[in-house]
């Protein structure tokens, strides 16, 4: 069956009624209240508008990457790190990707690899992966976070996490001289690091701040120990024969032989463990972990998305401190109230200026520290 013939207008009714259509347009387009868009302009409006209706934070940082050169299971170092960027990712709704144990022969190659993914940040967590990072970041100009160096900083795509662990480390020093029978106590570290210097210096300063005369006795593994567990143990356990009841030990993977060699130990009286980084408590089964300094990279994770955010990154280091809670020290169900309540004591004068802990940033600094 053949269909009704079209009609055709006439040249002015057609105009007339082109006008009259491009004229409902501009009034539809007016009552939108809307100013006149780009189409880019407003897909990324309807974009913002989803994700608002999703529940999302809105942050650009759509990807973090992180980096470490040991397990993320040592309750230290490579699992604090991984953790505060699982924090942070899961806070702004970003993708984490992690890539663990990748050791330092490899470290350079390893991070363009995650730098070609193109994450909105990447942290290398290792003051051993700096020379490499940077490289990297400047190469690629995908933001990188470092360890270690206040000054290694640029604009837009290189940024330091510096600490001020030592505070930390002071307070451990009263809780260790509080708690000795023996009237000795140590300090082990597991490799030669900056860090662990100055803890060194920081533990030592809080211990003579009650006892200055106190005895401490001092190991370290080997220059690169930092995962070397049947080490910590030998040095841990030659430092309890002489002596020593309470042990602060830092270490990494070091810290298993810490433990082992405390929870071990037949001396006829309690010997003690103070930690670093993380908290044992989960694998203390023996109860010998009094505490432990603990650092937490959250806040310093977040400060860098915000920067970013506002245009920022690169100006400045963050530095780990008490102030900001990137350092405190683990309350544990060991520690009598009125021992704490004078460890807080310390830490209110420390953030109030009346107390200055020394930073000890050299192996020749820390041993001297430890003799004052």
């Amino acid at each position: 069956m053949q269909g009704p013939k079209e009609r055709k207008l006439s040249k002015p009714l057609a105009t007339a009624l082109v006008l009259a259509l491009l004229a409902m347009a501009a009034l539809v387009a007016g009552c939108g209240g809307g100013s006149s868009t780009t189409s880019g302009e407003t897909e990324a409006g309807a974009g913002g508008a989803k994700e608002e209706e999703g529940g999302g934070s809105g942050s650009t940082v759509e990807k973090i990457a992180i980096a470490t050169p040991a397990k993320a299971n040592d309750y230290g170092w490579n699992e604090q790190g991984v953790m505060g960027a699982e924090k942070v990712a899961n806070e702004i709704g970003a993708e984490l990707e992690q890539t663990t144990d990748i050791g330092y022969e490899q470290t350079e190659t390893v991070l363009r690899q995650m730098a070609e993914k193109e994450p909105g940040l990447l942290i290398a967590q290792a003051s051993g992966f700096d020379t490499a990072a940077k490289r990297v970041a400047e190469e690629t100009e995908v933001p990188t976070v470092t360890y270690d160096i206040a000054n290694e900083v640029k604009p837009g795509i290189l940024t330091s996490i510096i600490t001020s662990s030592q505070e930390g480390a002071y307070l451990a020093g009263i809780l260790a001289a509080k708690t000795t029978k023996t009237g000795k106590v140590g300090v082990v570290i597991s490799a030669s690091d900056t860090n662990w210097f100055e803890m060194t210096g920081g533990y030592a300063a809080g211990v003579h701040s009650v006892e200055p005369k106190m005895p401490i006795s001092f190991a370290e593994i080997s220059a690169e120990g930092y995962d070397d567990a049947a080490g910590g143990k030998r040095v841990v356990t030659s430092m309890i024969a002489e002596g020593a009841d309470v042990i602060f030990g830092m270490g990494d993977g070091a810290s298993f032989g810490y433990l082992q060699a405390i929870e071990t130990a037949n001396t006829g009286n309690k010997v003690w463990y103070i930690g670093d980084i993380g908290d044992m408590t989960p694998i203390d089964k023996k109860g010998v972990l009094l505490s432990s300094v603990l650092w937490n990279f959250d806040g310093a994770f977040k400060t860098f998305v915000e920067e970013l955010e506002e245009g920022t990154f690169g100006e400045k280091a963050y530095d780990l401190n008490l102030e900001n809670g990137g350092i405190s020290l683990l309350k544990s169900k060991h520690i009598p109230a009125s021992v704490w309540k004078e460890i807080e004591t310390a830490e209110e004068e420390i953030l109030a200026g009346k107390i200055e802990v020394p930073e000890a940033t050299t192996i020749g600094a820390a041993k001297a520290a430890l003799k004052e």
